[in-house]
């Protein structure tokens, strides 16, 4: 993907296949980036690219989305899910490298290239890749026969390619740091989030962001209850125990998403004589719809005391503006 890239050297000296083990970072809209960098590289130069991303976060700031590729000749035959709790996902696809060839083939201009960067000026070759063209462990069984026994046809499967899974930008910016979390989660050894629930924009979003993950985990760990990301759930909730295999001694999975958010999820609305009713009950219905456990309580002795060391340290006392405080002492109050 830089100026010079090695997929069009490998493209001139006949290499069908291109893998690339990628470590790139989710940013907002990244995706479309990349769909157009590895699409424009195939159909420029033909062949098969095989693009695998990492997936996770190793406890810092970056998260990688994964979304692995297959392409060949600027079609997607095969991708991965950007966004997932699991940490591998393997795809597949069927291909006919004749195909590859034969779209080559129909470029007059990359013949004319490929010509000149096989041989140097006095005609002898500068191959420089491995060719595996007459491989006797590969054989025509095993290139064209599917685990199920079915020889397909290639060219039917790569016409027209797959239907591309692409997030809204506002879905990015929830599932994105959803799966963030739990990494961050599970590997921290940590045992929940606790999130003081205001009833503002901010801190709903966060603990609408910790629903989606509880919504991804469940998801997850239902559909394998034996498998990485079910274990991880039943440590992270505690729940690792034979006290809680259900009846007929299958493994425990949440049931339901808000089960799992009340396991590892502890709201709670700190108000004073200043908080409305209002944000107290937009609190309580937000912590209730995500399955948080939940408590309101008052924290009016605290701010009593803090007030007081402050102004017996300070010989000032601040106040809000619509009691005569300036702006710098408001926004100190309300926070």
């Amino acid at each position: 993907w830089t100026p010079k890239s090695s997929h069009i050297d490998m493209a001139l000296n006949g290499v069908d296949i291109v893998g690339n083990g990628s470590g790139s970072h989710h940013e907002l809209r990244k995706l479309h980036t990349r769909l157009d960098l590895v699409r424009s590289a195939t159909s420029k130069c033909g062949g098969v690219y095989l693009y695998a991303n990492q997936r996770g976060c190793d406890g810092g700031r970056l998260y990688f989305d994964g979304c692995s590729m297959i392409v060949c000749n600027g079609i997607v035959l095969a991708q991965a899910p950007q966004f997932d709790v699991k940490d591998v996902h393997v795809i597949t696809a069927t291909i006919d490298l004749d195909d590859v060839r034969s779209y080559r083939a129909s470029i007059p201009s990359f013949g004319i290239q490929a010509a000149e960067a096989y041989c140097d000026d006095s005609g002898a070759s500068k191959r420089r890749y491995v060719s595996c063209e007459n491989d006797e462990n590969v054989t025509l069984a095993e290139r064209k026969v599917t685990k199920d026994g079915i020889v397909p046809k290639p060219s039917d499967l790569m016409e027209g390619g797959i239907k591309l899974r692409i997030h809204d930008a506002e879905e990015e910016c929830c599932l994105g740091p959803a799966c963030w979390l739990w990494d961050f989660l599970r590997r921290s050894g940590a045992a929940g989030f606790f999130l003081p629930l205001s009833g503002g924009a901010d801190s709903s979003a966060v603990c609408a962001i910790v629903g989606a993950m509880c919504v991804m985990v469940t998801k997850a760990a239902q559909e394998d209850p034996t498998g990485e990301v079910a274990k991880e759930c039943r440590r992270v909730c505690r729940k690792e125990s034979d006290d809680y295999h259900c009846d007929d001694n299958c493994l425990w999975v949440p049931s339901t998403p808000q089960e799992m958010a009340d396991l590892v999820l502890h709201t709670m609305f700190m108000g004073t004589e200043n908080s409305s009713e209002a944000t107290d009950s937009r609190a309580r219905r937000l912590g209730k719809a995500i399955g948080s456990y939940h408590l309101s309580i008052k924290i009016d002795p605290i701010v009593t005391a803090i007030l007081g060391v402050f102004q017996l340290a300070t010989g000032q006392m601040p106040r809000f503006s619509s009691r005569g405080g300036t702006m710098s002492e408001d926004f100190a109050m309300l926070n």
